[in-house]
């Protein structure tokens, strides 16, 4: 029975600490000023980039998107090269239209 106590123990002290963790991230400290809060939130999101990264790529490779973003102006030149014209508003009709569906 004591090991059994102790192991209760020890997932009862690891669930405090989680939940302690939990309260930090959505209630901040009273005594923590905005300049700590700050330097704390940018460790934090420092600390998750690279997972954040690699739910991004993952997101990006299931959704068949590769390679480098062509930016506003190619995409206007390659749709008018295709024959849209900007005027023709073909592509907000069309989200419009499936807002109605």
């Amino acid at each position: 029975m004591a090991a059994t106590l102790e192991m209760l123990e020890k997932r009862l002290i690891a669930l405090e600490e989680v939940v302690r963790h939990l309260r930090e991230l959505v209630e901040p400290s009273l005594d923590e000023t905005p300049a700590e809060r700050a330097a704390r939130m940018i460790r934090e999101s420092k600390r998750s980039q690279a997972q954040l990264s690699a739910g991004w790529a993952k997101a990006m490779e299931q959704m068949g998107i590769r390679g480098e973003p062509i930016g506003a102006e190619k995409l206007q030149q390659m749709l008018l090269a295709e024959g849209i014209k900007p005027e023709d508003n073909i592509l907000s009709r069309g989200i419009i239209e499936m807002r109605e569906e």
